[in-house]
């Protein structure tokens, strides 16, 4: 029996982005090669996390997400495939296939069979939806999040007792303003 409470919290992709799932308040963990194939897909090779590892062949990124966001024609269908393949080739993975199909004119579906050594073959579906998927592109989710506002501090001056408050962003003590 799998114990879904050992593990790293397992990473699914959702129309919003990526989610981790919850029973009972605990984290559901991954099992297998999971988090590192959607890692591994989804990572560009330009991600930040690359400049603090010094040997390329540990660095991870993958053209993938931009061949998936090509219009979708038969040459596309074969690069989403080799791209998956691609990100995929580690030893990790074992053997890895990938097939992508288009069953409605603005729908790709991409699906990874991935057989590591030793353990259980995985299954990864994708669907891309265009019209989703443009729209993630034009309004992406990383950039819906609101900074948090700067704390506020306050002085009290104890020749006059009154209480004024400033920015901590702020360097200029023109900013502080009386209550």
């Amino acid at each position: 029996m799998t114990d879904i409470f050992q593990g790293d919290p397992l990473i699914t992709l959702g129309p919003n982005g990526s989610r981790v799932h919850y029973t009972g308040g605990q984290p559901i963990l991954d099992q297998g090669v999971e988090n590192l194939a959607i890692i591994s897909l989804f990572s560009k090779p330009d991600w930040v996390g690359n400049a603090l590892i010094s040997n390329p062949d540990q660095q991870i990124g993958a053209d993938f997400v931009e061949a998936a966001n090509q219009p979708i024609t038969i040459q596309s269908l074969t690069d989403v495939e080799q791209s998956a393949v691609r990100a995929l080739d580690s030893p990790v993975f074992g053997r890895v296939t990938a097939t992508a199909t288009n069953p409605e004119s603005d729908r790709l579906n991409v699906r990874i069979l991935i057989e590591p050594p030793g353990q259980d073959s995985a299954t990864i579906i994708l669907t891309r939806n265009g019209l989703n998927w443009q729209a993630q592109a034009t309004n992406p989710a990383h950039a819906r999040i609101v900074p948090r506002k700067q704390p506020k501090v306050a002085w009290f001056n104890s020749l006059n007792n009154k209480v004024r408050w400033f920015n901590t962003s702020d360097d200029e003590v023109d900013w502080w303003r009386e209550i």
